[in-house]
C-alpha cells in the first residue's frame, strides 16, 4: 500500500514533485494527487493547501479514495518555543488544534471523540527524528548552498519533538505566542494544518507522522521574508527529511 504525503504550498512540495518517478496524476476537489515511487516507495503525493478544512478534505481522500496506509505531513513552522531557532526542525508527538473551544475547563477538547491531544504514531515518530537528524548531520550543507545558510542563521540545527498546535490563524502577535506557551502542553511550534490531520487520520486509525522546519519566531521579527525562507532551506529540508524518513519505512 501507499504512503501519502502532504504539503500545504506549492514551495514545499516542489522538490518532492521534481523526484517522483509518477505513474498517474488525479485531480478531485483541484487537488493533484500524483500517484508514483518516490526514493524507492509507492507513494501519493499531494498539496492540501492552506487551512485545517483544506488539509482534512486532502486527508480523507487519500484515505478514501487512494487507499494510503500512512501519512507524512512535511512543511514549514513558527516556533513558540523560545529555545528554538530558524531552522530547527520539530517532529510532533502530539498537535491539538489551539483554535478549538467549547469549554472553558478543557480548552480544547473535542466533543463526541473526547480528545484534545492527538497522539503521531511512536514509531514513525522515532523515524522522523532520526531522518531529520541524518538530513542535518549528512546532507543538509551539501544540499542548501552556504550563502542561503548563511542568510538565515543557519549552522547546525536542531531536532526536538514535541506538541504542534494547530488554528486557522496566522500566528505573529508575541502576545499570542506566549498564551500558547502557556496554554499548550510542551508546545514546540504552531502551524495551520497538522492537527487537522491528526484527527482524520485518528478517527480513520491511519499511522501519521508531521515534520516541520521553523521559518520564524511566530512573532514577524524575521529579516527575511517567508517566501524568501521556504524557497532558500525550507523545501530542501522537507525533501531531505522525508527522503530518509521513507528509506526507513
Amino acid at each position: 500500500m501507499a504512503v501519502g504525503i502532504i504539503c500545504a504550498i506549492p514551495e514545499e512540495i516542489a522538490l518532492l514533485e521534481q523526484d517522483i518517478r509518477s505513474e498517474q496524476d488525479t485531480v478531485i476537489a483541484g487537488r493533484r494527487f500524483i500517484q508514483g515511487i518516490l526514493y524507492g516507495k509507492e507513494v501519493v503525493l499531494v498539496m492540501s493547501r492552506i487551512g485545517k478544512v483544506a488539509v482534512a478534505v486532502t486527508t480523507t481522500l487519500l484515505i478514501e479514495h487512494f487507499g494510503v496506509n500512512q501519512i507524512i505531513f512535511g512543511g514549514t513552522a513558527g516556533a513558540v518555543d523560545p529555545s528554538l531557532k530558524v531552522g530547527d526542525v520539530v517532529i510532533a508527538d502530539r498537535s491539538v488544534q489551539h483554535d478549538f473551544s467549547v469549554d472553558e475547563t478543557d480548552t480544547f477538547r473535542i466533543p463526541l471523540i473526547d480528545i484534545s491531544y492527538f497522539q503521531s504514531d511512536p514509531l514513525l515518530t522515532l523515524q522522523a527524528d532520526q531522518a531529520a537528524r541524518e538530513y542535518i548531520q549528512n546532507e543538509m550543507h551539501g544540499d542548501i548552498p552556504q550563502e542561503h545558510l548563511t542568510k538565515f542563521g543557519i549552522q547546525e540545527p536542531r531536532v526536538v519533538t514535541g506538541t504542534i498546535a494547530s488554528g486557522d490563524q496566522f500566528i505573529c502577535d508575541p502576545q499570542k505566542n506566549a498564551w500558547l506557551y502557556s496554554k499548550v502542553d510542551n508546545i514546540k511550534c504552531v502551524e495551520m494544518e497538522g492537527a487537522a490531520m491528526a484527527q482524520v487520520c485518528y478517527e480513520y486509525q491511519i499511522p501519521f507522522t508531521i515534520i516541520r522546519v521553523m521559518s520564524d519566531c511566530a512573532d514577524n521579527e524575521a529579516s527575511f521574508s517567508f517566501d524568501e525562507f521556504v524557497k532558500g532551506a525550507a523545501q530542501y529540508f522537507t525533501r531531505g527529511s522525508i527522503r530518509s524518513l521513507l528509506s526507513k519505512m
